[in-house]
């Protein structure tokens, strides 16, 4: 008998993306899934939408939030509601490709037979981004590399914290294409609710030192369209990765190591923001003071340049619109 995956939607005010995204969940070709939709009180006719679709398809189960708490409490939400053997997340403005579930819980099992271990799994796909202006671009994600084992570990949090050097270690780590078993998530806690933002970021470095292996498709399963919204500003991304930083102090090498990350995190807000002076200033006394440490973190950053050129593209359109 195949596995029931739950296939897990947040919603927020999205009336006019959410039809395609459930769509996509209700085309993939794994037979056995449900879909759970948690909707995080909101305030247009989102919920009317999820009321027609839940009556009009047995495999949809409907949640309503009573407050808004943001999308972690709602992933939770999910969590407590899911019936799977294993989870997927999918985004209310996403499409994912028909194959992803199938290829994600085939992907994840052959992986636990030959290579895991025993230790908790995770998967994500490589994603297609669509920009406000139409551009598109694939993300990648981590450990692509086929047949051999996968970024794992501490090291994965120390590349996801500071950047730290990890073969096959480059890619983002996104909740719109991330399946793992439902017992993974519930065995770390799910999501911490404090964050608003980045709450994705800091379930995978909890997974990673917890001993979690993080394997990657490298194709695009997930057409992911970039949409502004009320919660999405670099201003609340700089805040809750500062919050992150802070969580995980323990992580770092040293107070001294801790307190540089974390002022170059406010360096790369700068540029993020187009305020080229002040990333100029931060960025030579970083350069005086840890020469090694910024030369490393410059090496380290070339390779997601374009990823951080379209997200300083996406959010400073944002901010004009």
């Amino acid at each position: 008998m195949l596995p029931l995956v739950t296939i897990g939607v947040t919603s927020y005010n999205c009336e006019s993306s959410l039809d395609r995204a459930i769509c996509s969940a209700l085309d993939q070709d794994w037979p056995s899934f449900e879909i759970v939709i948690v909707d995080d009180a909101s305030t247009d006719r989102t919920w009317e939408r999820i009321e027609a679709l839940a009556a009009s398809h047995a495999h949809v189960r409907a949640f309503r939030q009573s407050e808004n708490g943001g999308v972690a409490a709602a992933r939770n939400r999910i969590l407590a509601e899911a019936r799977g053997e294993f989870i997927a997340f999918f985004d209310d403005d996403d499409i994912s490709a028909p194959e992803r579930v199938r290829r994600q819980v085939e992907h994840i099992t052959r992986y636990e037979t030959e290579l895991a271990g025993g230790a908790p799994v995770i998967c994500h796909t490589a994603r297609l981004q669509v920009g406000i202006d139409g551009s598109m671009r694939v993300e990648p994600t981590m450990g692509q590399q086929e047949g051999k084992l996968a970024p794992h570990g501490e090291a994965v949090a120390r590349r996801i914290l500071f950047g730290a050097p990890l073969e096959d270690g480059y890619g983002a780590l996104a909740t719109c294409s991330q399946m793992a078993r439902t017992q993974t998530y519930r065995q770390i806690g799910g999501f911490d609710p404090a964050f608003r933002r980045v709450e994705d970021t800091d379930l995978c470095v909890r997974l990673a030192l917890s001993g979690g292996h993080f394997v990657g498709i490298a194709e695009p399963l997930v057409t992911q369209t970039l949409t502004p919204t009320s919660d999405k500003s670099l201003e609340g991304e700089l805040a809750f990765k500062l919050m992150l930083v802070d969580k995980h102090r323990a992580v770092f090498a040293g107070e001294e190591h801790y307190r540089y990350c974390r002022e170059w995190l406010i360096t790369k807000h700068h540029w993020l923001a187009g305020d080229r002076i002040g990333f100029a200033a931060r960025m030579g006394t970083a350069a005086l003071r840890h020469p090694l440490w910024t030369w490393q973190r410059l090496r380290l950053a070339l390779p997601n340049l374009e990823g951080n050129r379209a997200f300083s593209r996406f959010h400073r359109a944002a901010k004009r619109s």
